[in-house]
């Protein structure tokens, strides 16, 4: 398992992304679908009464949750871009999309997220790799 950071400019088709969360202390990660979109795996939010609506690509932490695709910006909200370097084979960049948006489309089943069994980083390693794994369920990232 790996990691490095990158820019917008150095991100391809079909990687599995990852940015920090409260400083350090969790990860979220998608797969980046380009033209500056991602596809993840996002939990309920707690509803509020302000909702502000996102101009690029209509995402709303209150509306979605699920799987989802916003722009990288929303992804990203505000932190570091890492790219996840998978010590194991990865599918290709074109199957790796495809999978993703038809989970995003429903024509496959992820279930309901679940911060332990079935998270954020199992979701792109999953389309990644074909199996379902969490590097931070076991303390290495």
């Amino acid at each position: 398992m790996g990691l490095k950071p990158s820019t917008r400019s150095k991100l391809d088709r079909g990687d599995h992304i990852f940015s920090n969360r409260a400083g350090i202390l969790y990860y979220h990660h998608g797969i980046y679908v380009g033209d500056g979109m991602v596809i993840h795996l996002m939990p309920a939010e707690k509803k509020d009464k302000s909702v502000s609506v996102c101009p690029a690509c209509g995402y709303s932490r209150d509306r979605h949750s699920g799987i989802i695709k916003t722009c990288l910006d929303c992804f990203l909200d505000g932190n570091i871009l890492f790219i996840f370097i998978h010590p194991i084979p990865c599918r290709p960049p074109d199957e790796v999309i495809r999978i993703a948006t038809e989970f995003l489309l429903g024509k496959r089943d992820f279930g309901t997220y679940n911060l332990v069994f079935k998270n954020c980083e199992d979701f792109a390693s999953y389309c990644k790799t074909g199996v379902n794994f969490s590097y931070q369920r076991i303390g290495w990232v």
